[in-house]
């Protein structure tokens, strides 16, 4: 019974391959350094009181 349900959707036919599809290129993403962080803190850092 198994083997005929199998028959019936393809599975059972070596000549059916089921294709993978090919895996997307992940894009590549912007390597952000420590000193690159730095940098953008010490831009964004608000200003000081003076005492």
């Amino acid at each position: 019974m198994e083997q005929e349900i199998k028959n019936a959707i393809g599975l059972g036919i070596p000549e059916l391959a089921i294709e993978s599809k090919p895996k997307p290129e992940p894009e590549p993403k912007p390597t952000v350094t420590i000193y690159d962080f730095g940098a953008l803190l010490l831009k964004h850092e608000p200003p000081k009181k003076q005492r």
